[in-house]
């Protein structure tokens, strides 16, 4: 899966968005006509997660609540045909797009 990090800084007081939705909407108008099918928010240990969604268990978390982002990936790609993560260093959150 090929990665792009975006990362924005400013030399002011203004902040870039660390809303997921946002995100979205720039990452899916950068790279059209892809969509996002998944997401990892590392600082929350967040990850939108195929399994769950079948209401069944997670097989991504380590015992310590953390996300296996290897494991994740490998998911996205089998399930979701994922090509594209877009990390954004900001906000510690990686898009995945197909």
């Amino acid at each position: 899966m090929e990665k792009i990090h975006v990362d924005i800084k400013s030399d002011g007081n203004s902040r870039s968005s660390e809303i997921i939705s946002d995100l979205r909407t720039a990452t899916e108008a950068l790279f059209y006509p892809m969509q996002m099918c998944g997401f990892l928010d590392e600082s929350d240990s967040m990850h939108l997660c195929p399994h769950m969604e079948r209401r069944q268990p997670c097989p991504h978390l380590f015992e310590d609540k953390t996300v296996n982002e290897t494991a994740y990936h490998n998911t996205l790609e089998r399930e979701r045909k994922a090509s594209l993560r877009v990390y954004f260093s900001h906000a510690n959150i990686s898009l995945y797009l197909t």
